[in-house]
C-alpha cells in the first residue's frame, strides 16, 4: 500500500530572538491538525494532507503574527472548502486561501499602524485528489528529490530570483548578492498578489521538501541533497536539515517540512525520467 509520510520542524536559529516562521501540518479529511501519527502517516489513496511553511517579515513582533495568520487562514479556508470535487476545485480553494491570508494580514496592519509592512511568504502542499498540488508566494521554496536529483519546484518571488530567471545572476552569485533577501511579493503587502499553483507528478521514493529561506540561505542545493540522501526518514531528515543550517551560521529562523512517498501502488521512476510539473500563475485580490 502506497503511503505518504511527513514531518515538519522549526528552529529559531542562532542569532534571532524570536521565531517568525510558522508551519502547518494537518489531515483535513480526519479533522486533525499538528504532527499526530494519523497526520504523519497516511495511505496515499485516502490522503488529505496539508503541509505549509510561512516566513513572516515586518519586525516589531509583526513577522510572527503575519506568518501565523497566513498559516491559520490557509488551514481554515482549506477546511471550509473541502472535500474537493476535482482539481479545479482544489486549485480554487488554495487560491482563495492565499486571497484570504493576503486580505487578513493587510487589514491587521491597517488596524495596527505600528505593524505597517508586515507580511509573510507561503509555500503549501496538498496531497490528495490523486496527486500533489503546491501553492506558493514569496521566497520560501518547494523541492523534489528523486534519487540523487534535487529540483526546485517553485519560483523565488524576489529580486535575485528574477535576476536568476533573466540570466543576470547565477545561483552561486545570488548567494552573496547584496539584495538577495528583497522580496517582490508577499502576503499582506499589496492589494493584489500573483501566487503560482504547481501540479507535481510523484513516483515511489520521491521526497518533497518545503523550506523557508533560513535553510537555502545557509545551505547550497548540493548540501541539502546530501543531507536528504543520508537521512531519508522525514523525522530524522527534518532534524538534520535544521541542525545543518544552524551549524552553517543559523542567522535566520529555519523551518522545513519533509514529505516522503513510499510503498507499493506508485510507479517507480524510469531511468533518467524527468520530474514532471505543470505551473500556472494567477492574480488574486
Amino acid at each position: 500500500m502506497a503511503r505518504v509520510e511527513l514531518f515538519a520542524r522549526t528552529e529559531v536559529g542562532c542569532t534571532r530572538e524570536r521565531n517568525e516562521d510558522f508551519f502547518v501540518a494537518a489531515r483535513l479529511g480526519a479533522g486533525v491538525d499538528g504532527l499526530a501519527e494519523e497526520v504523519r502517516i497516511q495511505e496515499l489513496d485516502r490522503a488529505s494532507a496539508l503541509v505549509a511553511v510561512c516566513d513572516g517579515m515586518g519586525g516589531a513582533a509583526a513577522g510572527d503574527v503575519a506568518s501565523q495568520m497566513a498559516g491559520q487562514q490557509l488551514l481554515a479556508t482549506m477546511k471550509a472548502y473541502g472535500p474537493y470535487a476535482d482539481q479545479q476545485a482544489l486549485d480554487g480553494a488554495m487560491l482563495t486561501a492565499m486571497q484570504n491570508a493576503n486580505r487578513s494580514i493587510a487589514e491587521h496592519a491597517r488596524q495596527h499602524p505600528e505593524k505597517a509592512g508586515m507580511g509573510s511568504t507561503m509555500t503549501a502542499a496538498y496531497i490528495g485528489n490523486g496527486g500533489v498540488t503546491l501553492a506558493h508566494l514569496g521566497d520560501s521554496r518547494a523541492y523534489l528529490r528523486r534519487g540523487r536529483v534535487l529540483q526546485q519546484l517553485t519560483t523565488d518571488h524576489s529580486v535575485v530570483g528574477q535576476m536568476i530567471a533573466t540570466g543576470q545572476l547565477t545561483p552561486e552569485q545570488a548567494r552573496s548578492y547584496e539584495h538577495r533577501n528583497v522580496l517582490l511579493q508577499a502576503l499582506g503587502v499589496q492589494p493584489t498578489c500573483t501566487p503560482e499553483i504547481v501540479h507535481v507528478t510523484v513516483r515511489s521514493g520521491d521526497t518533497i521538501l518545503l523550506c523557508t529561506d533560513g535553510l537555502d540561505g545557509h545551505l547550497t542545493d548540493p548540501q541539502i541533497l546530501d543531507v536528504m540522501l543520508r537521512q531519508e526518514d522525514p523525522v530524522r531528515c527534518s532534524r538534520a536539515l535544521t541542525e545543518a543550517a544552524c551549524r552553517a551560521g543559523g542567522h535566520d529562523n529555519v523551518t522545513v517540512a519533509v514529505i516522503r512517498f513510499v510503498g507499493e501502488g506508485l510507479p517507480l521512476p524510469r531511468p533518467g525520467e524527468s520530474i514532471e510539473t505543470q505551473r500556472q500563475t494567477y492574480q488574486v485580490t
